[in-house]
């Protein structure tokens, strides 16, 4: 029993960690929104993607060209970006994500989830 209850304990201070270091960011300020974490982390491993890229190599495409690898509209693709991360700036198909993450730095993973997400509508990663 005192073995579940450490790990459980362990458990909770590891997500406290990545609350903390990572960042909540939410658009009204009470951390329920996205985790925002600028480096590649375990999301990639967690989900199976269509299309098997690192996030590092994600950044550096535009909107354009996540699209065209995952073969969807990359007008859908832009409008999911900037109203999941309230975007304000003015960006296109051409965008970079690297720029755009400037604005708001969320995690590749979360774009590769969205084109997942447009391709397979209701389909849930797991």
């Amino acid at each position: 029993m005192k073995k579940t209850a450490i790990f459980g304990l362990l458990a909770v201070v590891a997500i406290g960690v990545v609350a903390i270091s990572g960042g909540m960011l939410g658009n009204d300020g009470t951390g329920t929104g996205l985790f925002a974490i600028t480096g590649d982390h375990e999301h990639d491993e967690l989900h199976d993607h269509s299309v098997e890229i690192e996030g590092k190599d994600l950044k550096l495409l535009t909107v354009q060209e996540v699209a065209d690898l995952w073969e969807i509209d990359s007008e859908i693709l832009l409008s999911r970006i900037t109203t999941e991360f309230d975007l304000k700036e003015s960006y296109t198909v051409n965008s970079v994500l690297e720029d755009i993450r400037v604005e708001y730095p969320f995690s590749p993973a979360l774009i590769k989830d969205m084109a997942e997400e447009i391709k397979h509508p209701g389909a849930q990663n797991e």
